[in-house]
């Protein structure tokens, strides 16, 4: 069970003889002792023999869209996350923050951001609503990025023990890097406890109702655009740039070669 009495303004995390845990706490000490790796607080790490668990999430199959299928291609960017998020650890926190702890002895499949991603374009292929959906460097020709930023995800034990995501969209024109729109979607789900057990269902709960508001506000959002205005756009916009170029090698000065000439 994670100890959610040890104090927020945890100063450092100290391991001593291998085995003793010590939180320094502004002046006093926390001792824990602990069998094999320990994996607690914000600097810790999986232990040396691994993980004993690794566990995934789930892509909802059944989102709700309001649009026919088009012919457009999207591009699901990686997830930024700040370094607290950008790990395999699993993460625990006291109403939201600011002291980030982990759950000892497991972890995600992957870093936490790269298996929102591949959760997240999973999700949107479930719709088959999309003509193709990749990830950077699978060379898919590209119509739309849809980019993300991980802002919680996360167990918080502040006497309502919950799931928490949440996380900011953003779908990009790929061909001019016009932003589409923006959106923040964030749900939580409340726990029985704090254990990993409790948490891990919870988050996955939580990442479902987000994945599925991403997929239904994307699909929906490119749907609604027509392919022949979007075509237009990117005409008039390489015409200007065609005329840029043009307009720059008539304003170069010509080189002029003269060859054989004696002194």
């Amino acid at each position: 069970m994670f100890d959610k009495n040890v104090d927020k303004r945890l100063e450092n995390v100290r391991v001593a003889n291998g085995s003793r845990l010590e939180l320094g706490v502004f002046g006093s000490t926390l001792k824990k002792i602990v069998v094999g790796a320990v994996l607690l607080g914000g600097l810790a790490g999986c232990g040396a023999s691994g993980p004993e668990a690794l566990y995934g999430l789930t892509a909802p199959r059944d989102v709700p869209v309001k649009v026919r299928a088009s012919d457009y291609q999207m591009l699901v960017a990686t997830p930024v996350a700040l370094q607290a998020l950008d790990t395999s650890n699993i993460a625990v926190t006291q109403g939201g923050g600011p002291i980030y702890s982990y759950f000892p002895k497991v972890a995600w499949t992957d870093t936490l951001p790269r298996v929102f991603q591949a959760k997240l374009v999973e999700t949107l292929e479930n719709t088959g609503k999309l003509r193709g959906v990749s990830q950077p460097g699978q060379g898919l020709l590209i119509d739309y990025q849809l980019q993300t930023t991980l802002r919680a995800f996360e167990l918080q034990v502040d006497g309502g023990d919950k799931a928490y995501v949440e996380v900011a969209a953003r779908i990009v024109d790929d061909r001019d890097g016009r932003s589409i729109g923006m959106r923040v979607f964030a749900a939580s789900v409340p726990t029985t406890g704090d254990t990993v057990t409790d948490a891990i269902p919870a988050l996955n709960a939580a990442s479902d109702n987000v994945l599925a508001q991403i997929t239904s506000w994307t699909i929906n959002t490119v749907g609604r655009i027509p392919r022949a205005k979007a075509a237009a756009k990117r005409a008039a916009l390489n015409s200007q740039q065609d005329a840029g170029k043009r307009q720059v090698a008539a304003a170069a000065p010509a080189v002029i070669e003269v060859a054989g000439t004696a002194k």
